[in-house]
């Protein structure tokens, strides 16, 4: 893929502008007991990305675990600054899109959450620049 001038677009499941280096998490994730809210560290320590920071990065995920407590654990985290840019999904998700809808409207953020195919999400590696626009476009940015 010539990244650099690639462009995919994505179902918009909350609009948003967010630009930064994603993080590719290789399995799902409780946001309510296997991430602290408070620095945005994932904290189950059987989890491959263990003790990785999600603070200011593009999460990719392809499903959270867990339930009811997730969308609290993004709110907190959102709201205090420690959460992702963004989310990319890779299935709808109701707590993660819950979680965001509700700390944007509450704290007046724009944190985007979108969703792909999972081949398209197979073609992210952590690290990767992305930007994502408001109409639900996702970059991968040159610079």
């Amino acid at each position: 893929m010539n990244r650099q001038s690639s462009s995919i677009e994505a179902r918009i499941l909350i609009a948003g502008f967010a630009r930064g280096s994603a993080l590719v998490l290789d399995d799902s994730l409780s946001f309510w007991g296997g991430f602290d809210p408070s620095n945005g560290e994932i904290i189950d320590v059987h989890h491959p990305q263990y003790q990785q920071l999600v603070g200011g990065r593009i999460l990719c995920i392809s499903e959270s675990r867990g339930s009811a407590g997730t969308p609290g654990g993004i709110a907190e985290t959102l709201r205090n600054g420690s959460g992702p840019a963004a989310f990319i999904l890779g299935e709808r998700d109701v707590n993660i899109s819950v979680g965001t809808l509700v700390a944007n409207r509450l704290y007046d953020l724009e944190v985007p959450v979108i969703e792909v195919s999972l081949s398209v999400m197979k073609q992210i590696s952590s690290g990767d620049q992305l930007i994502i626009d408001r109409r639900g476009v996702m970059l991968f940015d040159a610079e």
